[in-house]
């Protein structure tokens, strides 16, 4: 089986990628079209936020929680799919030896950059996000993959 898809290269990741791309965009259009993201409660927010007084922290305290992580999880699939072709052809390019990488490899990187963007736009909904910390989870997160690589490849040395 896994002939067979070393075979196809790069196509099954652009196809697998495309639809989560799709499904991630189409998923953004409907929470944000149809949701209201506020409790009906605090219309003084809406008010606030027109006038342009209104707190980002108080902003994010009236949220709808499930909206604001439904919106996030959309975020995660629409970047998981739009950058998997990209860690495919980082994958073949960069790692040594012949072989491809292995499927869930690829997946499971491009789940790590879509939930850092996930992360990045949940500060920038606190309006909290910088560059510093942008950069300090990309490095948490790639010193997790690079943790997972070394413990995959010591498992499959043989003593």
């Amino acid at each position: 089986m896994r002939d067979s898809i070393d075979r196809l290269g790069i196509f099954p990741y652009v196809l697998l990628g495309a639809g989560l791309l799709v499904l991630g965009i189409l998923a953004t259009n409907h929470i944000v079209n149809n949701f209201w993201p506020f409790d009906v409660a605090r219309l003084d927010l809406v008010r606030a936020a027109a006038l342009g007084e209104a707190s980002p922290s108080a902003m994010l305290d009236a949220s709808n929680d499930q909206i604001v992580l439904a919106f996030l999880a959309s975020v995660i699939v629409a970047t998981t799919g739009l950058v998997m072709p990209l860690v495919y052809y980082a994958n073949v390019r960069f790692v040594p030896g012949d072989e491809r990488p292995a499927a869930i490899v690829v997946v499971r990187q491009a789940l790590w950059v879509g939930l850092w963007l996930a992360f990045c736009v949940w500060l920038q909904m606190n309006r909290s996000l910088g560059v510093a910390v942008a950069l300090l989870v990309a490095a948490v997160l790639a010193m997790f993959e690079i943790l997972l690589q070394v413990r995959g490849r010591a498992s499959s040395i043989r003593t």
